[in-house]
């Protein structure tokens, strides 16, 4: 989190404020912005729901940091056998819908051996099969035309949201069909409208979860000098800008903010504003091999975006197998099959609970099994119904 006692804000200002106290971020409206526009606003007052909460690194998940693991240890083979002849089927979890905005910023800097590895790395990323069911929105900074503090350009990505894999193509096309010809860096307004979108989202349907995925070469520099003060903000600032990520992650519904930089990047700088927006630490790409290590990045980003809780599987839904013949087969990339233990106490052990044991309608990971699916963005999540379920003893 930015520990900055002033946090830069996502507000509307002039003719749309109406809206800003729709999104009750906790300022006031003012002319006081170099352009009148939505934006982003820590404020004063702080934004709504108060500091970042755990909520967007994999929901509300119970009881605390929860046991020490709750992995079934059977000698050889850990997970139950899908085989086995109580074993009716098995199926990947389905996490609840990720909204993910893609900012790209397609500054001068970025032509080269830089933006092949975007595209290369965005058409692997969307055609994966693990991306499939993602909703994905894309957008370049800086515009063409003089820079604007107006977060509000940003808001409305000029490729929209789909679902993937049927919206593959057309974000393909758009990464195709741009090209690196921006002056300046202007990620502040490009940031700021990105959370603005992913807060809207949140408004609009309460069971999807929100993330911006940043992508830049370069720290933050206005095309014009000196830059311009944004309301009260330096949009050239680290302090200021990874105060619009704490603003987003702290909101109720929550945005968490992810960061890629690629060589050229200030480490310092991405790093602040990742951990300001409730991912940590950003991911750093190297000039070496840049077109692998950014396709590696966007697994990383997919996994640990995702949220740790799951639809209840259509059969148990339905009344065809029962809530006790359930269990979550959890496989870590390149090891074997581990299984889950149910739990009613994340505290005492097991990897993961219902929502409601009597009616349930989520599948819920505790905080430490979560945490150990989030850390690993090969790993598989698979459902297998008909077999009893192992629980924590």
């Amino acid at each position: 989190m930015a520990t900055s006692s002033r946090r830069p804000r996502l507000v509307r200002c002039a003719s749309l404020c109406s809206l800003a106290c729709a999104f009750a971020l906790g300022a006031a409206c003012s002319g006081a912005d170099e352009s009148p526009g939505q934006s982003v606003n820590g404020g004063n007052g702080g934004a709504q729901g108060g500091s970042a909460g755990s909520g967007a690194n994999g929901g509300s998940v119970g009881t605390g940091a929860g046991g020490s693991g709750g992995f079934i240890d059977a000698g050889g083979g850990d997970a139950l056998d899908p085989d086995a002849a109580c074993g009716l089927v098995t199926e990947r979890a389905q996490a609840f819908p990720l909204n993910l905005y893609v900012m790209l910023d397609k500054s001068n800097s970025m032509a080269g051996y830089k933006w092949d590895a975007i595209k290369d790395g965005i058409t692997a990323f969307v055609n994966d099969a693990d991306s499939a069911g993602l909703n994905v929105a894309l957008n370049f900074f800086p515009r063409s035309g003089p820079a604007s503090c107006d977060q509000s350009l940003f808001k409305e990505p000029p490729v929209a949201f789909g679902q993937l894999p049927g919206h593959a193509q057309t974000l393909i096309d758009a990464v195709n069909g741009e090209a690196p010809n921006g002056l300046g860096t202007t990620t502040y307004p490009a940031l700021g409208g990105a959370i603005l979108k992913g807060i809207e989202n949140g408004q609009n349907d309460s069971t999807t979860k929100n993330a911006v995925l940043l992508v830049t070469d370069g720290n933050p520099q206005w095309p014009t000098q000196p830059p311009p003060m944004c309301g009260s903000d330096n949009p050239e600032s680290t302090q200021d800008i990874a105060g619009l990520a704490a603003a987003g992650y702290g909101f109720d519904p929550s945005v968490t903010t992810f960061v890629v930089g690629l060589d050229g990047v200030q480490t310092s700088f991405a790093n602040a504003v990742a951990s300001a927006g409730g991912s940590g630490q950003a991911i750093l790409i190297s000039s070496t091999n840049a077109a692998q290590e950014f396709k590696d990045a966007l697994k990383k980003v997919r996994g640990q975006a995702l949220p740790c809780e799951y639809t209840l599987p259509t059969d148990v839904e339905e009344g065809k197998i029962s809530y006790d013949e359930v269990n979550v087969i959890f496989t870590p990339g390149g090891g074997s099959q581990q299984t889950l233990l149910q739990t009613d106490d994340c505290n005492s052990g097991g990897g993961w609970y219902y929502d409601d044991p009597s009616m349930p309608t989520q599948i819920l990971l505790c905080p430490s099994a979560c945490e150990q699916v989030k850390a690993d963005f090969e790993a598989g999540l698979d459902i297998l119904l008909g077999c009893k379920t192992e629980r924590v003893k």
